[in-house]
């Protein structure tokens, strides 16, 4: 499962410069090695402004395609307090017998995590955030986590079988800078803060019939998910999560395309707070309900339970077309629907479209060649705004 965190570089013209260049050196006759550096800066209603730096170093043999191996380390902070330092390797065509393995390690650190209680319903009292308490609705957490995942094509058809393990080690803290009182020291009552490990198997399916994988025009993109955290692997509780995801677009026109996403999770056993919010994808997985990944308008991560559901509509338009440096550009704007809803145990289809959670927006788009592109997406609900800046689609 490929986990890439959402981030935007914003010095233009060095930026510019610099991704054509890797556009260009990734030509499929493209041999041997590559490295491509690229300062991160970006920015979010929930976390602030975020920076640091990325690099991809590719390894493309005699001509392999889309390459041998890839190796990408990431350092990324913001001033809301995340500080990560990650590692990704990338092997498409490096096994024999068609299998491509994904690597990823880290530590990742969030010292002012969200955190509004569990369940649907859980409220927001801004006053309860004035100071000494300027923290109530966060708690602390750091993660060091790494995992494996092995996919293999089943025969002609566009689907995969995905196969992956796990182990993560989770501390957190309930009072954040130890600054006054919060949600989470209140519920705990004197308890000491959660930690544990969080070691797990996984199996899925994905089907892709996509004509590109980057802002796709037609076709669908589906997985389902199993994931198993146990006692027996050394899990310090045992609990199950099934994740089924589909993503389907439609091409009005050449410049027109309706990306819909439908998403729907049930956790079982005993999950703990600090893997609450988590929803399994094979591919650039999300939190929430709330946030650039989930349900954009809504504070990240502002509702979470063992069940949960998310619906997004993204009408796309390609407006503009643009030669730059005899390279193409594009501008495309968009508008957009997000509604998630959660539930404290299992999913009740009853309640299915009763309390979701809404937000309305719009969306702009800046492509740099086909792959490259720089994301703006403003979402408005009914408690509050959010803005986001990023790369890439939300999905």
């Amino acid at each position: 499962m490929r986990m890439i965190r959402r981030s935007a570089a914003l010095p233009a013209t060095w930026l510019l410069a610099v991704s054509l260049q890797a556009q260009e050196s990734a030509r499929p006759l493209a041999t041997g090695w590559e490295f491509v550096g690229l300062p991160i800066l970006t920015f979010s209603s929930d976390e602030g402004v975020g920076y640091g730096a990325f690099a991809q170093v590719y390894n493309y043999g005699n001509g392999v395609l889309p390459y041998l191996y890839t190796i990408q380390p990431t350092l990324f902070l913001t001033t809301k307090g995340r500080r990560d330092f990650v590692v990704f390797f990338d092997a498409p065509t490096l096994l024999p017998n068609g299998w491509r393995l994904d690597v990823f390690a880290g530590r990742e650190q969030q010292i002012a995590n969200p955190y509004y209680g569990v369940g649907n319903a859980t409220v927001y009292d801004s006053t309860l955030e004035q100071p000494p308490d300027a923290y109530y609705y966060r708690y602390g957490v750091v993660n060091f986590r790494t995992y494996a995942n092995l996919q293999h094509k089943l025969g002609s058809r566009p689907a995969r079988v995905l196969f992956g393990a796990g182990f993560g080690r989770a501390t957190t803290d309930a009072t954040p800078y130890d600054s006054g009182t919060t949600l989470l020291e209140t519920e705990l009552a004197g308890a000491p803060a959660p930690k544990g490990n969080v070691n797990f198997v996984r199996a899925g399916v994905v089907w892709d019939t996509r004509d590109r994988e980057i802002g796709p025009a037609r076709g669908t993109y589906a997985d389902f998910i199993v994931q198993r955290v146990d006692e027996l692997l050394g899990a310090t509780t045992s609990y199950t999560r099934v994740t089924g995801t589909v993503r389907h677009y439609h091409s009005f026109s050449r410049r027109v395309v309706l990306a819909a996403r439908t998403l729907v999770q049930q956790s079982s056993g005993d999950v703990p707070l600090y893997d609450l919010a988590t929803i399994l994808a094979s591919y650039k997985g999300a939190e929430g309900v709330g946030g650039a990944s989930s349900v954009r308008g809504w504070a990240r991560n502002r509702f979470v339970g063992r069940g949960i559901v998310v619906a997004n509509a993204e009408l796309r338009w390609r407006a503009v077309d643009l030669t730059v440096l005899k390279k193409p550009v594009f501008l495309a704007a968009g508008g957009f629907v997000d509604a998630g809803r959660v539930w404290d145990g299992t999913i009740k289809p009853g309640e299915l479209f009763s309390d979701m959670h809404t937000a309305l927006g719009g969306a702009l788009r800046i492509g740099l060649g086909q792959s490259f592109v720089i994301s703006v997406d403003y979402g408005k609900s009914r408690e509050s705004g959010q803005l986001y800046i990023g790369l890439g689609y939300p999905w």
